[in-house]
């Protein structure tokens, strides 16, 4: 047994937490050109379809003002390889670049994002955006953390 000590009056800097979770309900919302999102990557997903969602990744970035937000990115290889490498602690900026109106009559216009960012050299030693997606996906995929009573156990 470790008989090491914890520190247990700074606890809360040990969070079991992902990041994922804790920005679950606040999504980017990319409507109009030139509207964008940007922070420091905390985390990546694999979120599965889910009714009018199509299958996703996840990418959460912690703002500079220190909020979490989630981003979802459509999984199309050529869409996904910008963020592949990038890794965890990186700067990134997603923006809305171009609306492409849709050759389906009555159907909401293709949404083009650019995405912007610097694999810094003091991170290469963290998770890539690419291998925290796969992994998520091999367990299944992130969906709505909700708690029930259930798992609140004292």
């Amino acid at each position: 047994m470790d008989n090491a000590k914890n520190d247990f009056d700074n606890y809360k800097k040990d969070n079991l937490v992902k990041p994922r979770d804790l920005a679950w309900t606040n999504w980017a919302k990319l409507e109009k050109i030139g509207d964008k999102v940007q922070g420091y990557i905390r985390d990546a997903f694999y979120r599965a379809e889910d009714g009018q969602y199509q299958a996703q990744r996840g990418i959460t970035l912690e703002q500079l003002d220190g909020v979490l937000i989630n981003v979802g990115v459509k999984r199309l290889p050529f869409i996904l390889n910008k963020t592949d490498n990038m890794h965890i602690g990186d700067p990134l900026t997603i923006e809305l670049v171009e609306l492409k109106e849709s050759a389906t009559k009555g159907f909401s216009a293709t949404k083009i994002l650019g995405f912007f960012g610097v694999q810094k050299i003091e991170n290469s030693d963290n998770p890539t955006v690419k291998e925290l997606d796969e992994h998520d996906f091999a367990g299944g995929g992130s969906t709505d953390p909700v708690i029930s009573e259930n798992e609140i156990a004292f």
